[in-house]
């Protein structure tokens, strides 16, 4: 079974179904539906690993978003309790994810997922909801065996 790390954006997205007035998602309502039904199916099932890092970077990049009042820092919340698969990514001094030179395109704020996801490509998958940065670097993701899930076209 395929663990999957989670952009911050899907948590959002998610959380609007919930909470319509959400700040920083413009989302249409069919897309905030998409992923608030894929993040209720993945906390359901326990087969699904949640994947962070052993420093909870990605953590604080949630908690820096949204609080334990939103649908998707619920489901983070649930998953560190009952499925929790962390992996060791390092840190630069700007604390962005240290990822191979080829990699350096990736935006900086994605990098610790990148780094993470390089731990185990096969069975690692970073999910998006609409940051059209992981499309934009789908090829050079690929080429690393690197699998983004785009829950929304």
């Amino acid at each position: 079974m395929t663990d999957h790390l989670l952009d911050t954006n899907v948590l959002l997205v998610a959380s609007a179904a919930v909470e319509p007035r959400f700040p920083d998602v413009s989302t249409q309502p069919e897309g905030i539906d998409v992923a608030f039904e894929w993040l209720r199916h993945f906390r359901d099932d326990p087969a699904r690993q949640m994947v962070l890092d052993e420093c909870f970077g990605i953590y604080k990049e949630y908690q820096n978003k949204l609080t334990g009042q939103h649908f998707g820092m619920q489901v983070i919340d649930f998953k560190m309790r009952e499925c929790l698969r962390t992996v060791p990514v390092e840190y630069d001094r700007d604390g962005y994810g240290i990822v191979p030179p080829t990699l350096d395109p990736i935006d900086n704020s994605d990098k610790k997922f990148v780094a993470a996801a390089l731990n185990d490509p096969s069975g690692i998958h970073i999910v998006n909801a609409t940051d059209s940065d992981w499309r934009q670097q789908r090829e050079l993701l690929q080429q690393h065996d690197v699998h983004v899930v785009e829950l929304l076209q």
